[in-house]
């Protein structure tokens, strides 16, 4: 009886954690726009520098280019983190389920 409680309130918990991980990887998903937004900004700064013939337009480029590519790489990371994490407790659940219908 106190095994059974055991594994039920594991169970709970660990799907818990997948709807948790479930709705981050959603909620980070749907935060792209902001990556966008610093594109766009990054695009309208570098256009006006030129523009108005700024002394050190090429240096500011520069810079806000590696300013983007840094941000995608730590989009990307993030969004990759999340789902490992999340294809971990799916596996887990299939190795629990698994051993439950052998035994």
């Amino acid at each position: 009886m106190n095994s059974t409680y055991h594994h039920l309130k594991d169970t709970k918990k660990e799907e818990g954690q997948k709807e948790l991980l479930e709705r981050n990887l959603e909620a980070h998903r749907n935060r792209r726009w902001v990556t966008n937004s610093i594109y766009a900004m990054s695009l309208l700064v570098v256009v006006l520098c030129f523009y108005f013939h700024v002394p050190k337009a090429a240096i500011i480029t520069l810079i806000l280019f590696l300013i983007c590519a840094t941000s995608e790489i730590l989009y990307r990371a993030l969004d990759k983190k999340i789902e490992l994490r999340l294809k971990r407790i799916k596996q887990e659940k299939r190795k629990i389920i698994f051993k439950g219908n052998k035994s």
